[in-house]
C-alpha cells in the first residue's frame, strides 16, 4: 500500500489537496472519485 496525493475539484473554483492510501495509481484516482464524485480528481500523485 502506497500513499498518494490528490487535487480535487470541490465546486467550481475550489479545490483541496487530499492524502490517499492505495495498491495503485488507478486505485487512488478511483477511491478519489468515489468520495468526490466522478471527474472531480484533476492530479494524483504518489507521495511514498
Amino acid at each position: 500500500m502506497r500513499q498518494y496525493r490528490l487535487l480535487v475539484r470541490l465546486s467550481n473554483g475550489t479545490t483541496t489537496r487530499i492524502i490517499v492510501t492505495a495498491e495503485s495509481d488507478y486505485a487512488a484516482k478511483l477511491i478519489g472519485e468515489a468520495q468526490f464524485g466522478r471527474g472531480q480528481v484533476l492530479h494524483y500523485t504518489r507521495a511514498s
